[in-house]
Parts: C-alpha cells; structure tokens; sequence
C-alpha cells in the first residue's frame, strides 16, 4: 500500500505529465481506466479528461503551490494558464488514488483576481499577482476560444427547423443573455430562439457561415454571411424562389466563457431586395422585436 507522500508525489508527476509535457501514452499510466470525473468542466472518464487536453491551446501550463495528501486523497492548490480563456483558472482539485493511479476527481475552479479586483488585497496564487503584461494577454480572448464559445449559436442558424435551438443557445449563451437589435430593443435567450426556429421554417435552406472572427478583451465581433430561398413570406416579400446573401456583424459580450449579450446588424433590407420582383420595393426598419412578430404571424397564416 503507499503512503500519503508518494500518493502526493503521484498525482503532481500525472499532472505534470498531462498539463505540461503533453505525453499522453506517458499520462494514461497515470490514470485509471475507470477513471470517475465529478468535474462540471470535463466530460467523463479518462477519455474526456484527455481529449480536452488535446483541444486546448499549445501555450497550457499546469503550476502547483500547494499540495496535501491524507491516505488515498491528495488535495492540490494550482494555476492554469494558457487555457484559452480571458483569465487563468485558480484550481482546488481533489484527487482519489487506488492500487496507484487516478481514479477519482472533484474540482473548484476561479478565475484569478486582479490586485484591483482582490477585496482581501492578497494574489489567489503564489505571493503576487501577475506581472500587467501577462495580466493584459490573459484577458484577451483567443480567438480559438471565441470561436468555441459563440459556434453553438451559429449552429442554431444553420437550418434551425432541424436543430434542438434552445439548447443549443443554452449551450452558447447565459439564461439572461440579451440580443440587442437596437440600442434600445432587446431580445431574452428564449425569444430568440423563436426568431431562429421561425425563420428556419420561413427559410429551410437557410445558412449562416462565420467568415471572421476577432477579439478585444472579454469581446468577441464576428462578420458572418447568411443564404438562404424564403419558402413563405419574409419581411413583406412574398417567395419568389429567389436566394439571398447578406453580410451580418455580430458583437458579443462574454461572461464566464459563455454569451452574455450581443449587438448585431444584418442587411435585411439587401436581402428583401435581391428576393423581390424586379422592380418591386424592400421593406426598411425592421428590428428583432418586428421580425419575431412578423416572421410568427406569416407562419400562423401558412399552417
């Protein structure tokens, strides 16, 4: 049977192993296959621990600062960095060893305070805060983790009358996130949801495919394009078996690696033209709040 101190020195070599050297044929002697994963963060099993190393960024780095071992339970306090998201991660991982590998895993995770923000005026980690520079690159989003956070809210745009929309908008975006059409008028998760799933039916072959992506701090703008053939009356355009394009911007707000609100600008009156009659005159002025009415009522007609 081992003891708590190579228990402790166990689990700092797994994770050194895993987090920072990126040897995972090395790391899987470390865990268990039957690996138990209480993480609300990490799918389950060693497999999910392990794939979602291998999606995270190249610059991830795993430090420890403290560690305690009682019998089978080792108990570390550790910093992750480099993890695709505006702070680094200050972690409390509860590790459970059998027969010598990992079999069990529970965690508490914080983002790290700036000295600005610490109420107690003391660092999470270590005996300082981190130097400004490494501060000011933790808080600029990649752009590979924007891309992660805001793709299950274009997936919902992609033939949305095939799709689970509001979960995956609940996947994308927090229970008070705000759609903003206007500077004024605003949209809950759940109208918005209407608005997809209505225009999917208005639109089945509609699409909306990310064209760029950039960052600013806790910001995210996406430029996107949107195709589709309107099926039933969109926006005062009865269907012509036209097809549009038009170019939308996106600008979310991010919240704890989720959607907290967004503004946003298609060119509607664009696409009501290109789908008209030769001729005929497009509609202006519509917000989130007129398509959800509009876009609602024409379907009630057409069922």
């Amino acid at each position: 049977m081992t003891n708590s101190s190579e228990n402790k020195a166990l689990v700092l070599t797994a994770f050194d192993t895993l987090f920072n050297k990126r040897d995972y044929e090395a790391a899987a002697r470390f865990w268990s296959p039957d690996y138990i994963q209480h993480s609300a963060h990490i799918a389950p099993g060693r497999d999910g621990l392990f794939n979602l190393v291998k999606a995270a960024p190249a610059e991830l780095r795993y430090e420890n600062a403290v560690a305690v071992a009682d019998g089978e339970y080792v108990v570390l306090h550790g910093r992750f960095t480099g993890n695709g998201r505006p702070r680094a991660w200050i972690a409390a991982d509860i590790v459970r060893v059998v027969n010598g590998v990992l079999a069990e895993h529970w965690d508490v995770l914080q983002d790290e305070a700036t000295q600005e923000e610490s109420k107690s005026g003391l660092p999470m980690f270590g005996d300082r805060f981190p130097a400004a520079a490494a501060a000011a690159e933790q808080l600029q989003l990649p752009v590979e983790a924007a891309k992660r956070i805001v793709q299950p809210l274009y997936d919902a745009l992609n033939q949305p009358q095939k799709k689970n929309v509001a979960a995956l908008l609940a996947q994308a975006c927090h229970t008070d996130y705000k759609s903003y059409s206007t500077n004024e008028e605003w949209l809950t998760r759940d109208q918005l949801a209407d608005v997809f799933k209505q225009l999917g039916a208005s639109i089945p072959d509609l699409s909306w495919d990310i064209k760029e992506i950039w960052t600013s701090g806790d910001r995210i703008v996406v430029r996107g394009e949107a195709t589709g053939t309107p099926v039933a009356e969109l926006f005062g355009a009865r269907p012509t078996g036209r097809s549009f394009k038009t170019m939308a911007l996106d600008v979310f707000t991010v919240r704890d690696d989720k959607l907290a609100s967004a503004y946003h600008v298609e060119n509607w009156v664009g696409a009501s033209q290109e789908v008209l009659p030769a001729g005929a005159l497009p509609r202006v002025g519509l917000s989130n709040v007129d398509i959800l009415a509009e876009v609602a009522s024409t379907n009630r007609q057409g069922s």
